[in-house]
């Protein structure tokens, strides 16, 4: 062996020693903390004790809340506003008067009408009694066929006269009527769009009526959801006008269309609004309950922690979660692997892997291993987190 290869030999000898040297230092300390979680200090931690509870599975959605019943009143007759006895925000009977349009020129068509009517029908009354005298003279041969027919057509041509008389009355006593302005339903004036002295026509918009009990949540659902929604669903609706308050309704209505841009569903919520503090137009949160399941194990949402894993070829995924919380046993930290449900509110439903039972960690489990003794700090009750 030359002395280039000596050397190279005796340094990858003491290479090998110095890496067993360090390995064996680093093992021994490693091999201390491995040997067992007694000697791991305890951790502060806060518990939760799951409680037995209905489960519910709910699909949020934003959507606009909006009046079922709502009209905007235009004119039907030219004319200028004479009268306006309302102001928006004003409560409103139904039939009541909204606005008057100046009727005189109308009221002078009623009566002109009504005097056609009348001429048309002395007319049609003189041609009767004629054609009667007629028939008698022509029965005694007193009278040709041909003034007989002649008369018949008069006679005939009057009684349409009259029914045309009638007609146009009809139509003047109408347009008369819708002068005035009246609410179809009993609401509230939503606005006001013309004011005493302006000259209005048909299809200018006069004033706006809603009802404001029961309001309408319009929201759009998508349409891998559709299947879970219903009508006759409960629902809840948040506003931020009242954070704290909540609302509750019910599915009203499905649209059997799909919009094919969106994919999304028209869906109407009926909302009850007797103390009338939903106003249309506000924008709301609305929770359709889709699933409810009854009497099952419920745990504070912050006890229940995941992780990603390599997952097995049967699964056809690369990964898949895994669901675990941390179970404390005679002063230590168990974990243990848990299928969850539904997530209702701050609670995750349990299908298995603790009872009701047991004693959950709620805080201080990131920094847990499993084993680990623990020392718990102000343990909660009835289920909650510890304050």
């Amino acid at each position: 062996m030359n002395k280039q290869n000596r050397v190279s030999t005796i340094l990858g000898v003491v290479s090998i020693a110095a890496v067993l040297y360090v390995s064996a230092g680093c093992g021994g300390a490693d091999g201390a903390t491995a040997e067992g979680n007694n000697e791991l200090p305890a951790v502060l931690v806060e518990v939760g004790t799951p409680i037995l509870d209905d489960a519910v599975r709910v699909l949020s959605l934003n959507g606009e809340i909006r009046a079922d019943r709502r009209v905007t009143l235009i004119s039907q007759v030219s004319g200028r506003l004479i009268s306006r006895p309302v102001e928006m925000g004003d409560e409103v009977s139904k039939g009541q008067v909204i606005a008057v349009v100046d009727y005189a020129q109308l009221d002078l068509s009623v009566r002109q009408a009504r005097a056609a009517v009348a001429s048309a029908e002395e007319q049609s009354a003189n041609l009767t009694s004629e054609l009667e005298r007629l028939e008698r003279l022509f029965a005694a041969g007193g009278a040709s066929q041909q003034q007989l027919d002649q008369i018949r057509t008069q006679e005939r041509a009057a009684r349409e006269g009259v029914n045309q008389a009638r007609a146009a009355l009809e139509q003047a006593v109408i347009m008369r009527r819708e002068a005035e302005l009246r609410a179809p339903f009993s609401g509230v004036i939503g606005q006001v769009m013309v004011n005493v002295g302006d000259m209005i026509a048909p299809s200018v918009p006069v004033a706006v009526i809603v009802d404001r009990d029961p309001l309408i949540g319009a929201v759009k659902v998508p349409e891998r959801d559709l299947g879970f929604v219903s009508v006759g669903q409960p629902v809840t609706i948040q506003v931020a006008a009242f954070p704290e308050r909540q609302f509750n309704g019910k599915v009203l209505r499905i649209s059997p269309i799909i919009d094919a841009v969106t994919r999304m569903v028209d869906v109407e919520v009926e909302i009850p609004n007797r103390d009338l503090l939903l106003k249309p137009g506000m924008f709301a949160t609305l929770n359709i309950e889709i699933g409810r399941h009854l009497n099952t194990i419920m745990a504070p949402s912050d006890a229940v922690l995941q992780e990603s894993r390599i997952a097995a070829l049967s699964t056809g995924s690369d990964f898949e979660r895994v669901y675990y919380v941390y179970v404390v046993e005679n002063g230590r930290a168990v974990r243990r692997n848990v299928e969850i449900g539904f997530t209702t509110g701050e609670r995750v439903e349990i299908v298995s892997g603790v009872s009701a039972d047991d004693t959950l960690v709620v805080r201080g489990h990131h920094l847990l291993q499993n084993g680990q003794p623990v020392s718990i700090s102000e343990p909660s009750t009835n289920g909650g987190t510890a304050s």
